[in-house]
């Protein structure tokens, strides 16, 4: 079993703090927390973005938990 980083259990709290009772924010939210521009984050390669839907209304989501782990 994989062990977690140091700090992540920290930022997962901030993250369920700053946005309660979701588990997942979209990527307009993702880049306003974080002050990167959406292209920048959908091109790192790294990022734990997920495509939702088909089309003109599909969107990036975020799960809190991937967006914690990816921040440490």
């Amino acid at each position: 079993m994989p062990r977690e980083k140091e700090g992540f259990r920290e930022q997962l709290a901030r993250l369920s703090e700053k946005y309660p009772g979701v588990e997942a924010i979209d990527l307009k939210e993702v880049s306003m927390l974080v002050g990167r521009q959406r292209r920048t984050l959908v091109n790192d390669k790294t990022f734990p973005a997920k495509k939702v839907g088909k089309g003109k209304t599909s969107k990036y989501m975020v799960s809190l938990v991937s967006l914690a782990r990816w921040l440490v």
